[in-house]
């Protein structure tokens, strides 16, 4: 093929030499078929090949915990969530059996039932009546009249106490008639706490009456919730005093308690 500074004397025979110089240099160029691309063959300059490109970046789905797949390879992988499926009506659950696996808990078949532990049943639970616990009380009564002329908190002759097994709070009623003699002003019932919780009897939860004629007789009957006591086995003993020291009557005693939880 002719240089820039030759002389030209045979054109046409010149021009057929730089096209086959031309061909040699593209000749990767040539041939390929629809839907193929030209990608670069080596490093080697105008060194090309015609390649059939892979569709998209993916190249299979694989199944995994809750999902499956069908013709994973394509060319329409089908993916579906097997969670889902498991649903057969309303109020289904999906409840999880060991690791990675789970399995269609039915709706229970009665209103107002509500889901339950139990490691018995295959999923772990189960739907089930809810059970009524009625809250821990206990009640004592003595019908018997009774007195004190003690100016502090002190037993009857015939004791009257219970024991609740309690949280940390408690409903307490306590009940008496109470008679005043002539000159007792004032008389009073109160109640201490023993067991897993110490309290004394005292004035801020007593029930009392005063009289300033020669004699009274009321009947009285208070409610106190007691909050911070420490749970567990806790006995309610009622004591009594005399304000200034004449002699007060008690009648028809009785303390409830009635546990409130926590």
């Amino acid at each position: 093929m002719p240089t820039a500074t030759d002389l030209v004397t045979d054109l046409p025979a010149d021009f057929e030499v730089f096209g086959q110089a031309v061909a040699t240099s593209l000749a990767d160029l040539l041939g390929g078929t629809t839907g193929q691309v030209l990608a670069k063959n080596t490093n080697t300059n105008m060194d090309f090949v015609w390649t059939t490109p892979n569709v998209g970046d993916i190249t299979e789905v694989a199944a995994g915990t809750g999902i499956s797949v069908a013709s994973g390879t394509g060319p329409i992988p089908t993916v579906t969530n097997t969670m889902a499926t498991a649903i057969d009506a309303k109020g289904d659950l999906v409840v999880g059996t060991a690791a990675d696996t789970f399995s269609r808990l039915a709706v229970g078949a009665t209103n107002n039932h509500v889901l339950t532990v139990d490691s018995a049943q295959a999923t772990g639970m189960k739907w089930a009546a809810v059970t009524a616990t009625a809250a821990n009380n206990s009640t004592a009564f003595v019908a018997t009249q009774e007195s004190t002329t003690s100016t502090s908190y002190t037993a009857l002759t015939t004791a009257l106490a219970t024991t609740v097994t309690t949280g940390t709070r408690a409903l307490v009623i306590i009940t008496a008639e109470i008679e005043l003699a002539l000159n007792a002003a004032r008389g009073y019932m109160s109640y201490a706490v023993s067991g897993a919780t110490t309290i004394a009897s005292s004035d801020a939860f007593s029930i009392n009456i005063k009289t300033n004629a020669d004699q009274t007789i009321d009947a009285h009957s208070y409610a106190y919730i007691v909050t911070g006591l420490t749970a567990g086995s806790n006995t309610f003993t009622t004591q009594y005093k005399s304000g200034q020291g004449a002699t007060v009557y008690f009648t028809n005693r009785r303390i409830s308690v009635i546990d409130m939880g926590s």
